[in-house]
């Protein structure tokens, strides 16, 4: 059985090493392979014109939108054919939020989403499976933490109780 001091001592270590990995996952991005620049040019219109928003994902389909956009300003420099663009996790679920949630009229509308979809659904889908992964590396962090914590507050009441019935004991013995 541990300590009550060695749980805290482990506590600390389990809460900097979440902190640690909740920043580097932050800080991560990922590539999103496209076809060419037309691509995203597709992509950054769906977003623009064919993706309806709520209140609760209006800033995320902002950042995204602006990101690729930024990143096709680059690109449009680039000589290379093969585009790719880099999002934080936030932004890859964002973009898969909205590649999920489409509404158009049109069949070439039709026929341009279904062509984006089948080229940039597979680099997404890859990529949210891991940030899937890190996520549960996070949620398994702050599980541990939430048992070690439980174990302190049981220990921390029987050291209480050690300490009372120590006192009731020195003053019966008066």
């Amino acid at each position: 059985m541990q300590t009550l001091e060695e749980l805290k001592s482990r506590r600390e270590e389990l809460e900097t090493k979440a902190n640690e990995v909740q920043k580097q996952h932050a800080e991560h991005e990922f590539s999103i392979n496209l076809e060419d620049k037309k691509m995203m040019k597709t992509l950054m219109s769906h977003l623009d014109k064919g993706y309806t928003w709520k209140t609760a994902n209006a800033a995320v389909v902002v950042t995204l939108y602006d990101k690729l956009k930024s990143q096709h300003a680059t690109a449009v420099k680039d000589d290379s054919v093969a585009v790719s663009v880099k999002l934080r996790g936030h932004e890859l679920n964002g973009l898969y939020q909205a590649l999920l949630n489409v509404e158009g009229t049109g069949v070439e509308n039709a026929r341009r989403f279904i062509r984006m979809l089948t080229i940039v659904g597979e680099t997404v889908t890859d990529a949210m499976a891991v940030l899937a992964e890190m996520n549960s590396e996070i949620h398994s962090l702050h599980q541990e933490l939430q048992e070690i914590d439980v174990k302190i507050e049981e220990m921390s009441v029987d050291v209480v109780s050690d300490e009372e019935l120590e006192l009731v004991k020195d003053e019966t013995e008066k």
